[in-house]
């Protein structure tokens, strides 16, 4: 089994900061404008409102762990001693007071007699070089503007030059722990260029540094257990609840009434009791004939099927109804006789 220390320190840095490898979120940020629901969990995260969880790694992502120690310790460091396996790069530019923006790439090199820096991503997949590269370019795009500024931090002159390495997976038996026979042949190196921008970096950790400015409470369900609201939230849930019981209690009251009142009404003959401020009117019951559309409609599509579906979108109808809270409130003598019972 081959540890890769260096992985563990990459998932600790999941708290505060969002690296290369969220750059599909911040593409997708950019794009929208605002922040999906979909990367509220990753948020919640780097806010620190839910613990940092261990990503399920499967033999497949496994294996993607061992082509890039294989690449470093068999290629990268037989090429040239100095290569570094993921190094913490952080930046200035477009971190944010709620978020830094970090990379690890995979390999880097500083050669200081070329003034070269050296930026390789790796990935192991059965994709084409080509795919892949598109695939994962919004990454590659992140980690070439960090090294943009790590170069500038070396000096005057650096220059970048940034790869992406890639290994063949196509054909590959790899064994449950993610390794496998491991093959050089397989490996090829892309010199990857940005003519012009992926997307807006700037743009999107500025909207991500306003929505975690508010972004305050999360939870995985769309129910919410009222115990993990603040105190005064949890305070205002409980006295609108009293109020809508009260109100319960009121109208209960008031249907017994109405009952008893009828059936002493009825059977005396008198039609209505009036006051000042009220009047009580017996209603007496009644025989009512309407068209069933629905019984209607099942019957006729039964009969003709294809009319009555020419029918049904013909009449559609689109009503756009106004969202609302809709409470639910339970009074606690219900609950009492429930059980005696």
């Amino acid at each position: 089994m081959v540890e890769y220390e260096h992985k563990e320190e990459i998932i600790n840095t999941r708290l505060g900061c969002l690296g290369a490898s969220d750059a599909k979120t911040l593409a997708q940020i950019d794009t929208l404008g605002n922040v999906p629901q979909s990367a509220y969990k990753r948020l919640a995260i780097v806010k620190g409102l839910i613990p940092n969880e261990d990503t399920p790694s499967n033999y497949l992502m496994k294996a993607g762990d061992y082509a890039e120690y294989r690449i470093y310790n068999d290629i990268m460091l037989k090429r040239d001693s100095r290569f570094q396996s993921n190094p913490r790069w952080e930046s200035k530019k477009f971190s944010r007071k709620n978020c830094k923006l970090i990379a690890h790439p995979d390999f880097v090199l500083e050669d200081t007699e070329t003034k070269t820096l050296y930026v390789y991503e790796c990935k192991a997949t059965k994709f084409s070089v080509e795919e892949t590269q598109n695939n994962y370019k919004a990454q590659m795009f992140v980690q070439y503007n960090l090294a943009q500024e790590k170069a500038r931090s070396l000096g005057i002159g650096w220059k970048i030059k940034m790869y992406l390495a890639h290994y063949n997976m196509d054909g590959v038996d790899v064994d449950n722990d993610g390794t496998f026979d491991f093959d050089e042949s397989r490996v090829t190196f892309k010199e990857v260029r940005f003519i012009r921008k992926v997307f807006d970096i700037g743009y999107a950790m500025d909207i991500v540094d306003n929505f975690l400015d508010s972004f305050d409470f999360y939870n995985e369900s769309d129910i919410v257990p009222s115990n993990l609201l603040p105190e005064k939230v949890q305070n205002q849930f409980k006295q609108v609840a009293l109020m809508l019981q009260e109100i319960k209690r009121k109208e209960k009251q008031v249907d017994e009434f109405k009952e008893k009142l009828y059936t002493f009404l009825a059977s005396k003959g008198i039609k209505s009791v009036q006051g000042d401020d009220f009047s009580f009117t017996v209603v007496l019951p009644t025989t009512q004939v309407s068209f069933d559309s629905k019984k209607f409609l099942e019957d006729y599509t039964k009969e003709h099927p294809t009319k009555a579906k020419r029918l049904k979108s013909k009449y559609n109808k689109t009503v756009n109804k106004k969202g609302y809270v809709k409470v639910s409130v339970k009074l606690p003598e219900d609950n009492a006789e429930n059980t005696n019972n």
